[in-house]
């Protein structure tokens, strides 16, 4: 995965957004290396205001965050049914 900035990577550690693979590589949950790739380099170009106006690479931008954001919606789910099926103790 390309290499991120201490705070985008206390961001994305913040939102659960990242995982370590199979390999021990880390990625964007739900995301393959590669895609994790142009996902974040496409985030930041946008970001940055020089994205690009291509339509094809837009589409494939917004199908990897959604196929992320579900992803990362299971893992809070998964978070919050541990902090209510175990609940801290005073």
């Amino acid at each position: 995965m390309v290499e991120l900035g201490d705070s985008e990577r206390a961001y994305m550690t913040e939102m659960r957004m990242l995982t370590v693979d199979t390999q021990g590589h880390e990625t964007l949950v739900g995301l393959t290396l590669d895609e994790a790739d142009f996902y974040i380099l496409y985030s930041r170009a946008r970001g940055s205001g020089t994205g690009s106006h291509d339509d094809d690479a837009r589409d494939r931008y917004l199908e990897l965050h959604d196929k992320h954001e579900r992803a990362r919606i299971m893992v809070l789910m998964a978070e919050n049914e541990l902090r209510v099926d175990q609940p801290t103790r005073n």
